[in-house]
């Protein structure tokens, strides 16, 4: 399956980001200033990523397809990358549905 991974950045803020199983980052958080809000932000990850209404779909000004998965009150709790073809992008979507709520949490803060 794929994983959460719990990153400490270089500037003292973690970040989460769900992986595949090949190590492909398919979502990843907001910035937090502490260790327990991202774990916040897994549940949340698991719970909103099964709302098809919850990912915002949108496209850069480079004609670029990426998505928001949004919480209950509207807020980003994680971003895809950038993707070239809506194909790309809905697999992404249906492999986020299946993999989050079963994936394991991996710290490497």
């Amino acid at each position: 399956m794929g994983k959460f991974v719990i990153t400490k950045k270089p500037c003292g803020k973690y970040q989460v980001m769900l992986k595949s199983k090949a190590g492909n980052i398919l979502l990843l958080s907001s910035e937090y200033a502490a260790k327990i809000s991202c774990k916040k932000a897994i549940e949340l990850l698991r719970i909103y990523s099964q709302d098809a209404a919850k990912y915002q779909k949108k496209t850069t000004v480079d004609w670029e397809l990426y998505f928001y998965l949004k919480s209950k009150n509207g807020q980003a709790i994680g971003i895809s990358p950038k993707y070239q073809s809506t194909f790309s992008r809905e697999q992404v979507i249906e492999r986020i549905k299946r993999i989050a709520p079963i994936a394991d949490v991996e710290d490497l803060s």
